[in-house]
């Protein structure tokens, strides 16, 4: 069931696709618009992937998040809740 807490921490239970660049203190998400839901639509389940692939939390990165269009947007990330921060 997707709303159980073992599928919402599933690392391969990400709908979207995308690609990353990660340095020492951020990380930029790149949106492929491939996936069966994008970015924003399945954030948390990305954040988690990524997470999982460096085996570690990135809640302290900077992170920010770019559409299909090219449109650049900051995220915050507490480990637990994401969210696209409004201008």
């Amino acid at each position: 069931m997707p709303d159980e807490p073992v599928h919402q921490l599933n690392p391969s239970a990400c709908k979207a696709e995308f690609t990353y660049e990660i340095t020492v203190k951020a990380i930029t998400i790149q949106d492929t618009g491939k996936g069966a839901k994008s970015v924003v639509e399945n954030l948390e389940a990305v954040l988690r992937k990524i997470e999982s692939w460096h085996q570690g939390s990135v809640a302290g990165f900077r992170i920010t998040y770019r559409g299909t269009k090219g449109d650049e947007h900051p995220i915050e990330w507490d480990g637990n809740v994401a969210g696209v921060v409004k201008a």
